[in-house]
């Protein structure tokens, strides 16, 4: 027993193995507002039969799929595509659309079901490792590079209907909450992790810790460790290729067994997190371990470059080649805020990301005059 609860049972998983969570909007087919529809969407996604599930949040405005354990691109990108088509179809049959993006461009809260709630979407990933006090040395690691998937994923730059100033306002608005950022680094094992959760739980703060907000974290039920800080890619090819990058990286730390992180990783993580949610992939990133300061584009092109050449996903290629395309046109929420600059409205923007996922691959980056 630690402080007043046991010390979570950790399952466990095959390392590299990984699970993508999204939560996507739902909006009305013809307003194209938030719309309290995930209920109907996912009982008629009942019917389907797949290595995914889907379930309603607490706000019925927003619908959360989640893969079962998956391995490289290939299943990835095929599973989240046969997601996308079945959800979409559902959609439709409820006279709704489904969209992803961060944050709703001029709505803030959800539906009927939870009046006055931040809407914010966004996207989890899972890689599995073989034992807790790995997950936790993983995660460490995975953390520091936690600031470049925020920027890459990047959706969400109106807030209210107005530019927020930042490409991520849902980051903005969750780097609010209760233990948000970086996980601390004194934590260094599974017990370091129980105790420091026993002791949120002594004040009402906590009971497991998935109720600790950070952006990286153990997730003891699937085995894995959890990256939280995305938003929701406008589509799922490309949350597959963040799921891939984020798997490779996990490969890699985990083939150092025993290394830490340089300790000012924690005195840079507040400035690289404001960083790449304000300028997404046009921000810059200091490396926590030689105190330089790089341009984000540079850091994950170096990155993937290097992870190919050891990668044993044949397929990670492609990965490559999706998060390139986002770097090249400045991030997903550069391409929102140049719809508004040619005279696109704000207001239109959600219909705007519904078409995108709508589309079976990854296109769209064309600006409307």
């Amino acid at each position: 027993m630690v402080g007043s609860i046991p010390p979570p049972r950790f399952a466990g998983a095959r390392a590299g193995s990984m699970r993508i969570g999204l939560e996507w909007m739902v909006l009305d087919r013809v307003t194209y507002d938030l719309h309290p529809a995930a209920p109907d969407i996912v009982f008629r996604l009942d019917r389907q039969h797949g290595a995914w599930a889907a379930t309603p949040e607490i706000d019925a405005t927003t619908l959360d799929v989640a893969t079962s354990a998956l391995d490289g691109y290939r299943a990835a990108a095929h599973t989240l595509e046969d997601m996308r088509c079945c959800v979409r179809r559902a959609a439709r049959s409820v006279g709704a659309a489904v969209a992803g993006g961060g944050a709703h461009p001029v709505r803030t809260c959800g539906g009927q079901r939870a009046p006055g709630r931040f809407a914010g979407f966004g996207m989890h990933v899972q890689i599995g490792a073989p034992d807790a006090d790995e997950a936790v040395r993983i995660g460490a690691w995975l953390n520091q590079r936690a600031p470049l998937f925020i920027a890459l994923s990047a959706s969400s730059p109106y807030w209210r209907g107005l530019d927020s100033g930042f490409c991520s306002a849902r980051n903005n608005v969750a780097g609010t909450l209760q233990a948000s950022g970086m996980m601390p680094s004194s934590l260094r094992s599974w017990q370091d992790i129980a105790r420091h959760v026993a002791r949120l739980a002594r004040h009402g703060l906590a009971t497991r810790v998935q109720d600790v907000d950070w952006d990286v974290r153990p997730d003891p039920e699937h085995g894995a460790v959890e990256l939280c800080a995305l938003d929701a890619p406008l589509h799922p090819a490309y949350a597959a290729a963040l799921a891939c990058y984020a798997r490779e990286l996990c490969i890699d730390i985990a083939a150092s067994p025993g290394s830490w992180p340089c300790p000012r990783a924690a005195d840079l993580y507040p400035w690289n997190r404001f960083n790449a949610t304000r300028r997404g992939v046009l921000g810059d990133w200091i490396d926590p371990c030689t105190g330089k300061k790089l341009s984000i584009d540079h850091v994950v092109r170096n990155d993937l470059a290097r992870l190919a050449a050891r990668s044993d996903d044949p397929d990670f290629p492609t990965a490559c080649v999706l998060i390139h395309e986002l770097l090249h046109n400045g991030g997903q929420a550069h391409w929102l805020t140049a719809h508004v600059a040619a005279g696109t409205g704000p207001d239109d923007l959600a219909r705007l990301a519904s078409a995108m996922f709508d589309s079976p691959v990854a296109s769209g980056w064309k600006v409307e005059q």
